[in-house]
């Protein structure tokens, strides 16, 4: 199924989840729903509107049949803007999303702490990006280091952007910059150059967290250490709302580029061959801090390269892919290669791109 017909067929099964009727008495009930007991009467949510400064608001999700719902659907940018949406709309037969029937639209750690002890919660427009030249955790002796705060709403493509482009360093994300800063970091967050950073957990100096109690709370490695810790990889909003994150920067590597290779192998056991090259090839030449994500194996006996570099030359990312490309055409009767701009019977070299 192509992702943006299963956005879709996500989107419809969600739209469907909030508008069902209460379930049959002894049925599992996994949250209260519109019309169903329990559910808030219209004063509560005047009230709680009231509270949050005009910031709650009913979810209202797009038309499946305009013109331009597919275009939208697909667009990450977009989904990200929607608060009834989410980039992975789940998975098959096994679970999908399910919007909140309103949503506090919080602009501040405040928002969130009103929030949290009555609805759902959307972080997107806390976004505000601050770049230190030196920052210290609060309540540490440590000596102050680069780093960048980001609100809990913040993606990648803008971290980077503050801090690559205005400040010439690196901060450890991942390689889709549509993903959210704050969900990469509590994930753990492996990504392109994490065998020379490590992850993007690994560069978390403090974070702003609203806790179920409706406290905000501010942690580091020397204030509640283990709130900190389980912040670290434990998973998105297991243990509390974060509102913002200050993350480590690094110095920028002298060289940025990426490798474009694709083999397609002429029959099933060429493919195997192929497949087991390739792993002992990374585990010789790729495995070290200078290469990062991604090689993809195909169902159609096609390996497909995209790897990013940094630290290295061009003609060192070269060699390093030598002896793979030197397989391929030492077998060319087993082997094709694609290398844009031009296609050719043999692996030919690999495209850098800087």
């Amino acid at each position: 199924m192509k992702r943006r017909h299963f956005l879709g067929a996500g989107l419809a099964l969600a739209a469907a989840s909030a508008l069902r009727v209460p379930p049959a008495r002894g049925a599992p009930v996994s949250r209260v729903r519109p019309g169903m007991p329990g559910w808030p009467t219209a004063a509560d949510w005047a009230a709680f509107k009231e509270a949050t400064n005009g910031r709650l608001s009913p979810i209202t999700l797009p038309k499946l049949d305009e013109p331009d719902a597919k275009t939208l659907l697909a667009n990450p940018f977009y989904i990200g803007d929607q608060p009834g949406l989410t980039q992975s709309s789940g998975w098959l037969d096994a679970w999908y999303s399910s919007p909140s029937a309103y949503v506090v639209a919080a602009e501040s750690a405040a928002d969130v702490a009103v929030a949290v002890r009555f609805a759902s919660v959307w972080t997107r427009k806390m976004d505000a990006i601050t770049v230190h030249d030196a920052f210290t955790p609060a309540g540490s002796s440590a000596a102050a280091v680069p780093a960048i705060s980001v609100g809990a709403g913040a993606m990648w493509l803008h971290a980077y952007q503050a801090v690559t482009g205005g400040a010439a360093r690196y901060v450890p994300g991942g390689g889709c910059t549509t993903v959210g800063v704050a969900g990469l970091v509590q994930g753990g967050g492996f990504g392109s150059f994490s065998k020379r950073y490590g992850t993007a957990a690994a560069s978390l100096l403090e974070a702003e967290v609203v806790t179920a109690d409706g406290a905000i709370r501010v942690v580091n490695a020397a204030r509640e250490p283990d709130l900190f810790w389980a912040l670290k990889g434990g998973g998105g909003g297991t243990f509390g709302i974060v509102t913002r994150l200050t993350l480590a920067t690094h110095p920028l590597p002298t060289t940025f580029g990426s490798v474009h290779l694709t083999l397609r192998a002429r029959s099933d056991e060429a493919y195997r061959r192929l497949l087991a090259r390739f792993v002992d090839h990374y585990a010789t030449s790729l495995f070290n801090p200078h290469w990062g994500e991604q090689v993809r194996a195909w169902p159609n006996n096609r390996l497909e390269v995209t790897m990013t570099f940094q630290g290295l030359t061009p003609d060192e990312a070269r060699a390093a892919w030598q002896p793979l490309i030197d397989f391929a055409n030492t077998n060319a009767s087993d082997y094709e290669g694609q290398n844009p701009p031009h296609r050719s019977g043999r692996a030919g070299s690999p495209v850098l791109e800087r």
